[in-house]
């Protein structure tokens, strides 16, 4: 038996989705898929209530929740609140997305650093993971993990960083988790990252709606994408996908028991 192809961070409370949910979920698990799983936001509207139709439609659906730095200036202890009943009432395998974005900024640094922090301490509390954002900002959120005494699993997710950055995060036993990026034509550093990252320490991913892999770039992403993916970083690790997709279905077990 083949071992399914594994989705491991995407947004199917999105809009994008609404029409067409169900026999999109359906269609995932009648094509060689061993699970997926979805991101909810209690800033987002519509986002905890939708995520939790999806998990009752198909348990084997995974999820997290967490607050994304975009919206950091909008933090309160109500949303913290929110996120912390979410990810005990269903299950929720770590805290996420969280982290910092530098590119865009539309919270200040500043911001996104307090909230960030908050969020590391309720993965502390809770004894989960941390799935992680981080763009352009590798390095503080390193130091901020550091600083916090963070020992619990992390993820970072839709890895765009260095090679250098890449070292330090394997180095401390978290994980990396690949995209469509991979499979841009420039994305030649991300391509060395996929390299040298161990198959213990990394996982798929489609951030659909977001970033379609070649050569459906710039169209609605969707989880069925992740099998692009999939084969293409199989192909950097000179491995056949079967056992790329049995080693990352191994990596969501150690990563929730925190191995």
């Amino acid at each position: 038996m083949m071992n399914g192809y594994i989705d491991f961070h995407c947004h199917l409370d999105f809009k994008d989705f609404d029409e067409n949910r169900r026999d999109l979920i359906d269609e995932i698990f009648n094509s060689d898929f061993d699970t997926i799983l979805t991101v909810a936001d209690p800033f987002e509207d519509g986002s905890l209530e939708k995520t939790e139709e999806i998990l009752n439609y198909n348990k084997r659906i995974l999820n997290v929740c967490g607050f994304h730095p975009h919206n950091a200036k909008d933090y309160s202890k109500d949303y913290e609140k929110k996120i912390a009943d979410f990810v005990i009432r269903n299950n929720s395998i770590a805290i996420g997305e969280v982290g910092l974005d530098y590119h865009y900024n539309f919270s200040s640094p500043e911001e996104q650093r307090k909230v960030l922090r908050k969020q590391v301490n309720l993965a502390k509390e809770l004894n989960l993971p941390l799935m992680i954002h981080s763009r352009e900002a590798e390095e503080v959120v390193l130091r901020i993990l550091k600083e916090e005494n963070f020992n619990n699993n992390v993820v970072f997710h839709c890895f765009t960083g260095s090679v250098n950055h890449a070292k330090e995060i394997i180095d401390r036993g978290y994980y990396i988790s690949f995209s469509g990026i991979l499979t841009f034509k420039k994305s030649n550093e991300l391509r060395d990252v996929a390299k040298i990252t161990p198959v213990d320490r990394l996982f798929t991913e489609t951030d659909s709606p977001f970033l379609s892999p070649e050569p459906f770039r710039g169209r609605t992403n969707t989880p069925l994408r992740v099998k692009i993916i999939a084969n293409r970083l199989a192909e950097i690790k000179e491995i056949e996908v079967d056992l790329l997709n049995k080693r990352i279905k191994e990596n969501i077990e150690n990563f929730i028991e925190n191995k």
